[in-house]
């Protein structure tokens, strides 16, 4: 359990600092927004992460 905890732990910091960078660097919001997927495969992070990353960055731009 405690694997799982750690995990989802460092998905929600790597959510947190992708989502502020997004933020701040239209360059890297713009490449996120144009190939999520090619963008987030550089992250280890899991499919549950990234798909709360593409819903924050459509909701972020609507």
């Amino acid at each position: 359990m405690c694997g799982y905890l750690d995990s989802r732990q460092r998905d929600a910091e790597i959510i947190s600092e992708i989502l502020l960078r997004a933020a701040s660097e239209p360059e890297f919001r713009n490449s996120l927004l144009r190939e999520p997927s090619r963008v987030l495969q550089e992250y280890n992070i899991s499919e549950e992460a990234k798909a709360i990353i593409r819903t924050s960055i459509t909701d972020l731009t609507q």
